[in-house]
């Protein structure tokens, strides 16, 4: 029997104060590539150890001073305690074997010593010791491994967090401009819408009346000018509708006598331009709802009407507000066919416009449909947000 190829060059400690046991052991294992060490007391292979660990180490029993048991405790409590130890025991009693495994040791072979036996032996423990060598390497290896995973994750929630807040701050930043230019939108609104009624409202209704005063003073004596005047007053009423029109649609002045009248005007045109039935509830307190408020659930309103009477196909619309003492809550509610809101028009804004409306003012908004079914938009706003 010889020792397989992957184990020459292991280092073998050989501890024995008998000089032909020395011999007969160095003899037996020299030829099969291993080197080797001798020692012939404990104390000895202790230092031997200390100086340089073998891979496995042959150890008598016997030995002057302290013998191979407790050698071999000593050896298991220091930093050698992985080196395999075989005793090497003339001993037969199951005792001294039980007390030479409960010392530590992995085996044991007995005297007089047979090469075949010995050589199985040392390549059955030198292969367990590589194994566990092995497996102790792959561990730390997969131990640091995993620390450095842990670390690469905590490394990567650290910037995960960080863009978090970064893409947060960036969003915040991003609604509150929003929020500034639909503010600023809705001043430049209300002060066009009350360009066009006070200046050029005012100057058609002058034109108006001076053409009715040219009409009495020279209509009877100018042949032509009454048919001339009249159609002049037709053009002019039609110029004072239009602005009249363009002025609502901008700012409508009725919600300057607060969002319950201003709903009941825009429900109420809702169903003379449309001919579906809307219907209209209003629960509301003194307190109100604050201008940015107002004018947020009035284009609301207005945005969903209008989607209602373009696309819905719906026969029966209800929208209702309801304020109480910490929040208003905006209903709106249509029989239409339904839509899928996950699967919007890209270019469609009005939905994402009224999110925007509603998150602006720290609010909330739900909007339920499908295909085929109602569809519902939620709003509900804290009070007292400016």
């Amino acid at each position: 029997m010889s020792l397989p190829p992957d184990l020459h060059d292991r280092t073998i400690l050989i501890v024995d104060d008998t000089p032909a046991n020395l011999t007969l052991a160095v003899a037996m294992l020299e030829q099969q590539g291993l080197r080797l060490s001798v020692a012939q007391s404990g104390d000895e292979a202790l230092r031997r150890v200390a100086f340089a660990a073998p891979d496995l180490i042959l150890l008598d029993v016997m030995l002057p001073g302290i013998d191979g048991f407790e050698v071999c405790r000593r050896l298991k409590a220091g930093p050698a305690a992985a080196v395999p130890v075989i005793f090497m025991t003339a001993l037969r009693d199951t005792a001294d074997k039980v007390a030479g495994f409960a010392a530590g040791a992995v085996d044991y072979v007995t005297k007089p010593l047979q090469s075949e036996e010995v050589l199985a032996r040392v390549t059955t423990h030198l292969r367990l010791a590589a194994m566990q060598a092995q497996l102790i390497a792959q561990n730390a290896l997969l131990a640091r491994e995993n620390q450095e995973r842990r670390v690469a994750e905590r490394i990567l929630q650290q910037y995960r967090d960080s863009l978090e807040l970064q893409v947060a701050a960036r969003t915040a930043e991003v609604r509150e401009l929003a929020a500034h230019r639909e503010s600023a939108r809705e001043d430049e609104r209300k002060h066009i819408a009350r360009e066009l009624h006070d200046e050029l409202g005012q100057s058609l209704t002058a034109l108006r009346m001076r053409a009715a005063l040219l009409r009495v003073r020279f209509g009877a004596s100018v042949p032509g000018l009454n048919e001339q005047v009249r159609e002049m007053t037709e053009l002019v009423d039609r110029s004072i509708s239009v602005v009249r029109n363009v002025a609502t649609s901008l700012r409508p002045t009725v919600l300057d006598l607060g969002i319950g009248s201003a709903l009941e005007w825009l429900v109420d045109e809702f169903r003379q331009h449309s001919g579906l039935n809307c219907s209209l509830t209003l629960a509301l307190d003194e307190g109100g709802l604050s201008e940015a408020q107002a004018i947020v659930v009035f284009r609301i309103v207005q945005e969903s009407l209008t989607n209602i009477a373009r696309h819905a196909e719906a026969s029966e619309t209800n929208v209702a507000l309801r304020c109480s003492a910490d929040h208003c809550e905006l209903q709106i509610e249509d029989d239409g066919c339904g839509f899928d809101p996950a699967q919007a028009r890209p270019h469609s804004f009005g939905l994402l416009g009224i999110r925007e409306r509603v998150l602006s003012l720290d609010g909330q908004v739900t909007i339920s449909s499908r295909p085929g079914g109602h569809t519902s938009i939620a709003v509900v706003l804290p009070r007292g947000q400016a």
